[in-house]
């Protein structure tokens, strides 16, 4: 079925990225560690498919948006539950540790990926 990272814009992320557990994945193409963590993200919305939204932005395309999450260094991978910050990663971070922060939003019912 291929991934389930979508890519957002700011036209669209407020009606899309404000409900809900949402990780969003602020990047840019010619950055390095953000192709390497492209793998990490792609399993994180895979084992989470239809419990958690997967959204990637460009930051060069949707600079405001960045701004508005305080986006100062890329990759910026933001957790966010009822579009609200929840937890924030800069950098290269691991699989383990965002669905560590994913889980930690995620009703308790919801809980436990099996992985």
């Amino acid at each position: 079925m291929g991934t389930r990272v979508e890519t957002i814009t700011g036209e669209t992320f407020d009606a899309q990225a404000l409900t809900g557990a949402v990780v969003v994945e602020f990047g840019a193409s010619w950055c390095m560690p953000c192709r390497m963590i492209e793998p990490v993200i792609a399993q994180l919305a895979e084992s989470y498919a239809g419990r958690v939204r997967v959204f990637k932005v460009d930051t060069d395309l949707d600079a405001v948006l960045a701004q508005r999450y305080e986006v100062r260094s890329v990759p910026t991978l933001v957790i966010m539950k009822g579009g609200e910050v929840t937890r924030r990663f800069v950098g290269l971070t691991t699989f383990e540790r965002l669905a560590g922060a994913v889980e930690e939003i995620l009703p308790a019912d919801e809980n436990a990926t099996g992985t």
